[in-house]
C-alpha cells in the first residue's frame, strides 16, 4: 500500500514537471514587450558609449540618442505606442482599401498626432502650449500668426540653438548610437545563446489526436537548448528534448521520455582561429571608435561652420558691415550732390539772347524797365534776376513778331532751365547705382540669413536679428560726430535768414541786431558741442590708444593686458603704432586750438553786436564772418572724423597665431582624428585579406556528438540511463574545387588593401596642404589688415581733402565731381575691405585649428579660445529673445528695400575695459 503511494506520487510529480515544462517554454518562446526589448538595446548601447569616449581627444558630452525636449524634431511620444503621423491623403486610401480589399482597421489603436514635429518646441519662447501645437500643425505658417522673433542672438545662443535643433548633428549622434547596437550584437554571438543542436530555437508543440478506435490522445513536444561559439571557431551545444503523451482511454496512460544531446564542432581549416571568428566582434568594436571620433571631429566642424561658415555668424556680421558702410556712402553721396547742386544752381544774374532788331512800336512797360534791356551795339536782349510768371506773360506779349518770340522764348527756357552740371550728374549715377546695389546686399543678406537659419534648425520664416556687439571695434567714428556736424550744415538755414544778397536795393530791411544776436548764440551752442562733446570723445580715443601703448603710468587690467598681446606681434608694430597716433595727437591738438579761436572770434562778435547802432557794411561783415565760423566749425568736425578713425582703427586687433608652418603640419598629422579612423581603416582592410584567404581554405571540422534519453514508453522524464547513451565523433572534409566567388572576393580585398593605402595616403597630403594652405593664408591676411588700416587712413584723408575743394570757389571746375567719387570709392572699399579682411582671418583661424585638430570644444559646443570663451555673448532665457532693447534706436536690415536710417550706437575696444577706472564722456540724449 505505501509503495503504491510513493509510485502514484511519483506519477504525479512527473507529470507536474512535464507540465512545467510545457508552460515554461511557452512563456519563453511568447517572448518580452517591445518596450523591454528598446530599454535593453539603449541600456547595452550606452554602457558600450561610455566605455569607449575615454579618451580626452575624442570624449564628447552627449551621446544619447533622445533629442532635447526644447527641439523642433523632439518625439513626446512613447516610441512603443507611437501615434500615426499626418500623413498624405492620396497616398493615406491605400492603407484602408486596395484592389477590393479592406485594409488593417487598428491602425489607429495608438491614436493619431496632429504634426510631425514637436507640438510644444514654441513653447519655450513664451507661446502658449495649444497655440503651439496649431502653429506645429500648420508648418509653421499659420495665417495670421507670425513665429516670435528672436533679437540680437548672440554667438554663444546660435550654437545652443544648433545644439538643440540641428537635424545634422542628430544624425551624428544616431551614426554613433547605431554603430553601438551593432556592436552589441557583435558580442552577443560570442556569448551563450538559447540556441540547440543545429542552431535550432526553443520550440513547443501540442496536439490533440482522436484515433480510429475511439482511443484520445494528448501530445506535448517541446526542445529547449543552449550553444556558444568560442573564439577559436569551436561550437558547443546541449539540448534538451521531451515528449508526452496523454491517453484519455481505459486506464489514462501517459508516457513521457526525454533526450539530452550535446554536440563539439572545432574547425581546424576553415572558419577557424581567433584571427578569423573574432574578425566580425573586432571590426564592430572598431566602428564604434570610428564613429566616437567622427562624432568628435564633427562638433568642431559644427562650430566652424557655425562661425565662420559660409553663410555664418560671421560672414552675416560681414555683410552687415558692408550694409552699414553702403548706406553711410550713401548719405555722404547725398550731402554731396545737395552741395554740388547748390553750387551749381547759381547762374549769371543777368541771362542775354541775340535779337537783330526790336520790333517797331517798342515799348516797355514800367513794370519791367528794371527787368528788361535792349543793348543796340551787341544787338543783345538782357534779362535782369529772376522772372515771375507774370512777367513771363508780359515779355511774350511784348511782339507778335517771329524774331522776338523765338528770341523771348530762348531767353524764358534759359531762366527757367535748371543748370545740371557734369560733376552733379556723375554724383547722382553713383547715388542711383549705391541705392540699387544696397537693396541687393540687403536682399543677400536676408538670403544668407535664411540659410543660417536652417542651419540652426529653425524655420526660415521665424524672424530674427543677431547680436552685433563684434562689430563695434568697426564702428571707427562715434556718431556723436556726424551729429554734430550735420547740425553745423544745417545751420545755414538759420543763417540764410538774416543773409542780404543785394545790399544796394533801395527797398533792403537789413536784419536787426537782435536777428544777428540769435545767429550768433546758435554758433556758439554748436562751438560748445565741438568744445565739450567732440573734443571729450577725442580725448577717450587718444586715452585708450595711450592704454593699449603702455604711455601711461597708472595701472591697467589683465583684459588691457591681453589686448596689447594680441595687437603687438613686435616692438616694430608698437613704434609704427606710436607714430601714427603721435601725428593724430598732433592734428588733434591743432583742431583743439582752433576750436578755442572759434570761440574767441564768436565772443568778439557778440561783443561787437553790443554796440548800440551798425551800420549796413557793419552787418555785411559780421554775416560774413558768421558764413566763414560756421564753414570753419564744419571742416573741424569732418577733421575730427578723420582723426577719429586713425585712432580708432589702431584698438582693432587680430587675434595672435605664432605657430610656424613645420609645427601646425607636425600638430595636424599628430592629433587629426579623421587621420587616425583613415590610418585604421588600412588595418582593416589588411585584416579582411586575411579572413578572405582563409575562405579559400578545404573544410576540416572535428565533430563530437551524442545523446542520453530515459527509457521509452515510460513516464520517467528525468531518469536518464548510460544504457540509453550514444556517443560519435569524426571529421568533416569539403575539397576547395569551386571557389571562384570566394577568389573573386579575396582578390577583391587585395586590391581594396592597396586603395585604402592610396587613400591614407592623400588623406595625410591633403591635411598637409589644407594646413600650410591656411597658416599663409593667415600671414598674407594679417599683412593686408595691417595694409587695410593704412587704407582707410588715407581714404578718409582723401575724402576730407576732395569735400574741402568743393566749398572751395577757387577749385570750381576742377574734377571736383571725379574727384570726390574717386574719394568716396576710396573710402568705401576701405572700409569694405577693412571688415573683410578681418573676417578672412578669423576664418582661417578657425580653419587651420579646426585641421590641426587641436581644437578644443566645450560642453555647450565653444571652441576653448579666449576670443570665443569671452566675447561669445551669454545664453538667455529663450522668452527673452523675443524683447527688443529699451530705447535702442532701429537700425536692424529689413527685408523690405527702403534704405533704412543708420545710427550707431557710440562705443569702442577698451571703452569697457575702461569704465572702472574713468568716467567716460556721457552720449547725447
Amino acid at each position: 500500500m505505501r509503495r503504491t503511494s510513493l509510485i502514484s506520487c511519483c506519477e504525479t510529480y512527473k507529470t507536474a514537471l512535464s507540465v512545467t515544462m510545457m508552460v515554461g517554454l511557452i512563456l519563453l518562446t511568447a517572448g518580452c514587450s517591445p518596450t523591454f526589448w528598446a530599454d535593453q538595446a539603449n541600456s547595452d548601447s550606452y554602457e558600450i558609449l561610455a566605455e569607449k569616449a575615454n579618451d580626452p581627444a575624442w570624449e564628447v558630452p552627449r551621446f544619447d540618442v533622445e533629442p532635447d525636449p526644447r527641439s523642433r524634431f523632439y518625439d513626446p511620444y512613447d516610441p512603443n505606442h507611437e501615434p500615426l503621423p499626418p500623413d498624405d491623403p492620396a497616398a493615406n486610401v491605400y492603407m484602408h482599401w486596395l484592389q477590393c480589399k479592406k485594409g488593417y482597421k487598428s491602425w489607429h489603436k495608438f491614436g493619431r498626432a496632429l504634426s510631425i514635429e514637436n507640438p510644444d518646441w514654441l513653447v519655450q519662447y513664451g507661446i502658449s502650449p495649444e497655440l503651439s501645437a496649431e502653429i506645429a500643425a500648420s508648418g509653421n505658417s499659420l495665417p495670421g500668426m507670425e513665429l516670435p522673433a528672436l533679437e540680437d542672438v548672440t554667438l554663444r545662443e546660435t550654437i545652443d540653438i544648433a545644439n538643440i535643433n540641428s537635424r545634422e548633428y542628430q544624425f551624428q549622434i544616431e551614426n554613433l548610437f547605431l554603430a553601438a547596437l551593432d556592436l552589441t550584437f557583435g558580442r552577443f554571438q560570442f556569448d551563450v545563446r538559447y540556441l540547440g543542436v543545429g542552431g535550432q530555437n526553443p520550440q513547443v508543440e501540442l496536439n490533440r489526436r482522436r484515433l480510429q478506435n475511439g482511443t484520445q490522445e494528448l501530445d506535448l513536444s517541446s526542445r529547449l537548448g543552449v550553444n556558444q561559439v568560442l573564439p577559436s571557431g569551436a561550437q558547443w551545444a546541449v539540448e534538451l528534448a521531451n515528449n508526452t503523451l496523454w491517453l484519455f482511454s481505459g486506464s489514462n496512460q501517459t508516457t513521457s521520455v526525454s533526450v539530452l544531446s550535446y554536440s563539439l564542432v572545432q574547425p581546424l581549416l576553415f572558419g577557424a582561429g581567433r584571427k578569423v571568428v573574432l574578425n566580425n566582434l573586432t571590426q564592430d568594436e572598431r566602428n564604434v571608435l570610428y564613429q566616437t571620433r567622427i562624432l568628435a571631429r564633427f562638433r568642431k566642424i559644427f562650430f566652424t561652420q557655425n562661425v565662420a561658415g559660409g553663410n555664418g555668424f560671421l560672414q552675416l556680421l560681414q555683410q552687415l558691415q558692408v550694409i552699414y558702410n553702403e548706406r553711410d556712402n550713401i548719405k555722404r553721396l547725398e550731402r554731396q550732390v545737395e552741395i554740388l547742386r547748390a553750387l551749381s544752381s547759381q547762374k549769371p544774374k543777368v541771362q542775354s539772347e541775340r535779337l537783330d532788331k526790336l520790333p517797331e512800336n517798342w515799348i516797355v512797360p514800367p513794370a519791367l524797365v528794371e527787368k528788361l534791356e535792349f543793348d543796340e551795339e551787341s544787338r543783345m536782349l538782357s534779362w535782369n534776376g529772376e522772372m515771375t510768371a507774370e512777367q513771363e506773360k508780359q515779355l511774350l506779349a511784348l511782339s507778335d513778331e517771329d524774331s522776338f518770340q523765338a528770341t523771348a522764348g530762348e531767353l524764358v527756357s534759359r531762366i527757367r532751365t535748371e543748370v545740371v552740371t557734369l560733376d552733379v550728374a556723375q554724383l547722382e549715377t553713383r547715388l542711383a547705382q549705391s541705392i540699387n546695389r544696397l537693396r541687393s546686399l540687403e536682399r543677400s543678406y536676408q538670403d544668407s540669413l535664411g540659410s543660417f537659419k536652417i542651419f540652426l534648425g529653425l524655420p526660415p520664416n521665424m524672424p530674427m536679428s543677431i547680436d552685433e556687439s563684434l562689430l563695434k571695434p568697426f564702428q571707427l567714428i562715434d556718431p556723436l560726430l556726424p551729429e554734430i556736424e550735420q547740425e553745423i550744415y544745417d545751420y545755414v538755414e538759420v543763417w540764410a535768414q538774416v543773409y542780404v544778397e543785394d545790399w544796394e536795393d533801395p527797398k533792403l530791411v537789413p536784419p536787426t541786431t537782435a536777428e544777428l544776436l540769435k545767429v550768433v548764440e546758435g554758433l556758439q551752442v554748436l562751438q560748445e558741442r565741438l568744445s565739450n562733446d567732440a573734443v571729450r570723445t577725442l580725448e577717450q580715443d587718444i586715452r585708450n590708444v595711450d592704454l593699449l601703448l603702455g604711455n601711461t603710468q597708472e595701472e591697467v587690467s589683465e583684459e588691457i593686458l591681453q589686448l596689447r598681446k594680441r595687437r603687438f606681434q613686435s616692438e616694430e608694430d608698437r613704434d609704427r603704432i606710436r607714430q601714427s597716433s603721435a601725428n593724430d595727437i598732433r592734428l588733434y591738438s591743432g583742431v583743439r586750438k582752433e576750436v578755442q579761436e572759434i570761440k574767441s572770434r564768436l565772443e568778439g562778435l557778440r561783443g561787437f553786436l553790443s554796440e548800440e547802432t551798425l551800420s549796413n557794411d557793419q552787418k555785411k561783415q559780421i554775416i560774413l564772418e558768421m558764413a566763414n565760423l560756421r564753414e570753419d566749425m564744419l571742416r573741424i568736425s569732418q577733421g575730427m572724423q578723420v582723426i577719429e578713425i586713425g585712432l580708432r582703427v589702431e584698438l582693432i586687433t587680430l587675434e595672435p597665431f605664432t605657430m610656424n608652418i613645420t609645427e601646425a603640419v607636425e600638430l595636424g598629422m599628430e592629433n587629426r582624428l579623421d587621420l587616425m579612423n583613415q590610418r585604421a581603416f588600412v588595418m582593416d582592410a589588411r585584416r579582411l585579406m586575411e579572413v578572405r584567404s582563409n575562405s579559400l581554405e578545404a573544410v576540416l571540422n572535428v565533430v563530437v556528438d551524442g545523446d542520453v534519453s530515459t527509457p521509452l514508453g515510460q513516464n520517467k522524464p528525468l531518469d536518464f540511463r548510460g544504457s540509453q547513451a550514444g556517443l560519435r565523433a569524426g571529421i568533416e572534409f569539403t575539397a576547395p574545387l569551386s571557389l571562384v566567388q570566394e577568389r573573386n572576393a579575396y582578390r577583391e580585398s587585395q586590391i581594396e588593401y592597396q586603395r585604402q593605402r592610396r587613400t591614407f595616403m592623400e588623406a595625410q597630403d591633403n591635411i598637409k596642404f589644407d594646413i600650410r594652405q591656411s597658416w599663409r593664408q593667415l600671414s598674407v591676411l594679417r599683412q593686408n589688415f595691417e595694409t587695410s588700416r593704412v587704407q582707410i587712413r588715407l581714404a578718409a584723408l582723401q575724402y576730407d581733402s576732395a569735400v574741402e575743394a568743393t566749398s572751395d570757389p577757387a577749385q570750381a571746375g576742377r574734377n571736383q565731381g571725379l574727384n570726390l567719387l574717386n574719394a568716396l570709392s576710396s573710402v568705401l572699399e576701405a572700409q569694405n575691405s577693412l571688415i573683410s579682411n578681418w573676417v578672412n582671418y578669423e576664418q582661417n583661424r578657425l580653419n587651420i585649428y579646426r585641421d590641426m585638430g587641436i581644437m578644443e570644444i566645450d560642453e555647450n559646443g565653444i571652441w576653448k579660445d579666449d576670443f570665443y570663451q569671452h566675447r561669445a555673448g551669454r545664453i538667455r532665457p529663450t522668452n527673452e529673445h523675443r524683447q527688443s532693447t529699451p530705447g535702442t534706436p532701429e537700425t536692424r536690415v529689413t527685408a523690405g528695400e527702403d534704405i533704412q536710417p543708420v545710427v550707431f550706437r557710440p562705443a569702442a575696444e577698451l571703452n569697457a575695459l575702461t569704465e572702472t577706472e574713468e568716467e567716460p564722456a556721457q552720449a547725447p540724449q
